[in-house]
Formats: C-alpha cells, sequence, structure tokens
C-alpha cells in the first residue's frame, strides 16, 4: 500500500489502505508457507489445481490493491511512475502459463511462484514506517527485513535446484547454512553446480554487501544524533557536568 497515494487523504481511506496493506502481507505469506511445503515436502504436497487457484485469487486481490490506489491518487500518472512494477508482478503468470500450455524451466516457475513475495516486501516495509519516525531507521530496519527474506527465499530455490545434484547438500539445514555464509560474503566449502545456483550467489552476494554502507551510515546518524542532544543540552544548562 503506497503511502505517497494516500499523502493528505481522508482518514477513512487511509485506515482502509492499512487494512489493504496487512492482507496483502498476509497473502504473500499464504505464498511464502506454500513455497516452504513445495519445498520440504515435494511439488505434490499441494494439490496442483489448489494452488493455482490461491495464486489467481491473490494475484486479482493484488491488482484490485493496486488499482484502488490507482483510482484515489490525487497525482495518478506520478502513481503509475513509480507503481508500475508492482501491477507487472501482481499478474498471475502461471496461471497464463498453464492457460496457454507455455513450457519454462524449473528455475523460472520458482521464480514466478515467489514473485508476489516482492509485493509482500513492499507492504512490510510501508508497515515499518508506521512504528518508526527515522528515515535512516526505517531504511535499516527495511533492509534488514528485505535481507533476511530474500537469504530464506534463496535458500529455498539453491535446496530445491541443487539437493539432487550437489554433493553437498544433503538437507535444507545446509542450503541455510549457504545463503548465510554467502549472504554474509564470508564464502562456503558448498560450491554451486547448477547454473541457477550461481545467479542466486551473485544475488545473495551482491546484497550482503550493499549491507554494510547501510549499518554505517546508520551508526554516523545515531552518532551524530547523540553528538547534536549533547550539543543542545550544553546551551541550555552551561557549566552543568554532562
Amino acid at each position: 500500500m503506497s503511502q505517497q497515494a494516500l499523502k493528505g487523504r481522508p482518514r477513512r481511506l487511509i485506515i482502509i489502505g492499512r487494512i489493504l496493506n496487512i492482507l496483502v502481507l498476509l497473502c504473500s505469506l499464504v505464498i511464502f508457507l506454500a513455497l516452504s511445503i513445495e519445498t520440504f515436502k515435494g511439488p505434490t504436497a499441494i494439490p496442483h489445481k489448489l494452488y493455482m487457484h490461491i495464486q489467481l485469487a491473490i494475484c486479482i486481490f493484488f491488482l484490485a490493491d493496486f488499482f484502488y490506489l490507482l483510482y484515489i491518487s490525487v497525482n495518478k500518472w506520478r502513481y503509475l511512475l513509480f507503481n508500475w512494477l508492482f501491477f507487472l508482478i501482481s499478474i498471475p503468470f502461471l496461471n497464463l502459463i498453464e492457460w496457454f500450455h507455455l513450457e519454462v524451466s524449473p528455475f523460472t516457475e520458482i521464480l514466478l511462484k515467489a514473485i508476489l513475495l516482492i509485493r509482500g516486501g513492499y507492504g512490510l516495509v510501508i508497515m515499518i514506517t508506521w512504528f518508526t519516525t527515522s528515515k535512516m531507521t526505517n531504511l535499516l530496519f527495511s533492509y534488514i527485513a528485505i535481507l533476511l527474506g530474500c537469504a530464506y527465499f534463496g535458500s529455498l530455490a539453491f535446496y530445491a535446484l541443487e539437493r539432487n545434484l550437489n554433493a553437498g547438500i544433503k538437507n535444507f539445514g545446509d542450503a541455510v547454512w549457504w545463503a548465510c555464509m554467502d549472504v554474509t560474503t564470508v564464502g562456503c566449502s558448498i560450491e554451486p553446480v547448477t547454473s541457477e545456483g550461481r545467479v542466486l550467489a551473485v544475488i545473495l552476494a551482491v546484497m550482503g554487501m550493499s549491507m554494510f554502507p547501510i549499518l554505517t551510515a546508520y551508526i554516523t546518524n545515531r552518532f551524530q544524533e547523540t553528538l547534536t542532544r549533547k550539543e543542545k543540552a550544553d546551551q541550555l544548562n552551561p557549566g552543568q557536568p554532562s
């Protein structure tokens, strides 16, 4: 739920927007759990038709959320400019592939199943801003949440792709260990053997490396805020011990 679209709108619309944002998160959680169940118990754990119906229903809800925000936005072109990605990821690609009998690789299918999590990740970022006022704190906690989500998804995808091909992947714990070591750029004795696994390794490493500048900026910002408060206190109470 875009905060920009709700800016300056009546309280009633803001409340509706927040409810929709929570529902978006719940829908993303359903996809998250379905992916986990399929990875741990196999693709037959959830009946195919049921999974496709769930995926279609969630996509329809995401599209309804997108167009509702478009409808209430004051500047509709601005909303489209900054939120077109959320329209694209709300399209039920898996259902379209099935309806038109298209062939896709296993890795592409995994990505298409997980693409809705991007919408949920954005919803999580919005919810974080409800509870924190500092932009730097928002950025830090938002990035940590996204990083953990990507690491878990990376573990699922890596396990699904390499468990029967990679001698180092004996169980899901090995995949989690690999993802944690990769995202922290420490490195791991487990090496990906598939092209898709190597792509995941690069993505996780890049996300991990981008975490350090944000962490450094957050610590610097907090330090500067502490110094500023101390200086103001000294000006208000000259001669008083700090």
